[in-house]
């Protein structure tokens, strides 16, 4: 994303949201230069570095919604469904690791995307994608966290029936590039997240994603809270 205006990462910034997440960055782009984390989603990239900072404003929410969820709720434990590599839950578990009982549970295939679940023409382009992802690869990019981490590998919704799964939740990050996950994710988690937790879609605001964002819009027409549609294509609830 590029902007006209200043954002936080230029010149010297005070602002506390903006050097923590700075510092989170700053461990993951030496994790990156020392190999010690693989992005298999930008392998065809020749200077990774430099797309991650033209991701940095959709990094920067997510490390700012999960300062909301963390500061307004009693839970400790966070939620992703779609990790793929793990880059955008790592700034959500380098909130949450202030706390040493947080707990992150990690839903994913690992695998390509499946027809069975892909349900509208728009949609079925996405078949086979992501077929290149690797449980074990996502296992040791967050390797100084494993304490903490539940990895559930599987396809949702079937997943959640096999799956090690929280009973409350402060944080979901929703990443799955298709209406039918992200509906069963909702209706799965929304009754486990705390009042004031926060829920982040990726998704919501991308074309060619209008189903997804149809299936949000329906799902939380009547829940009590906030909703904020962010110009990076994400946007947030947070549950009043």
């Amino acid at each position: 994303m590029t902007t006209t205006q200043a954002p936080p990462w230029i010149g010297v910034s005070t602002n506390k949201t903006y050097i923590e997440f700075n510092k989170a960055e700053k461990i993951l782009f030496k994790n990156i230069k020392l190999k010690k984390f693989n992005l298999s989603q930008f392998s065809n990239e020749k200077n990774i570095l430099e797309v991650l900072k033209s991701l940095r404003y959709r990094h920067y929410i997510v490390y700012y919604s999960s300062l909301l969820a963390f500061s307004g709720t009693k839970s400790r434990n966070i939620v992703e469904c779609g990790v793929c590599d793990g880059l955008t839950v790592f700034f959500a578990i380098n909130k949450f690791n202030n706390s040493q009982n947080f707990k992150a549970f990690l839903y994913d295939s690992w695998s390509d995307m499946k027809a069975k679940y892909l349900i509208t023409k728009s949609e079925k382009k996405e078949i086979g994608s992501y077929d290149y992802l690797d449980v074990n690869s996502t296992k040791k990019n967050l390797i100084n966290y494993k304490k903490n981490l539940i990895f559930n590998k599987g396809y949702i919704p079937e997943s959640f029936k096999t799956s090690l799964n929280p009973k409350t939740i402060s944080w979901l990050h929703i990443d799955l590039n298709s209406s039918l996950p992200t509906e069963e994710s909702l209706k799965f988690f929304f009754p486990r997240l705390e009042k004031n937790g926060v829920i982040l879609f990726d998704d919501y605001g991308w074309k060619g994603y209008e189903d997804s964002r149809k299936i949000i819009e329906k799902f939380l027409k009547n829940k009590k809270g906030d909703f904020f549609h962010l110009p990076t294509g994400q946007a947030f609830f947070i549950k009043r």
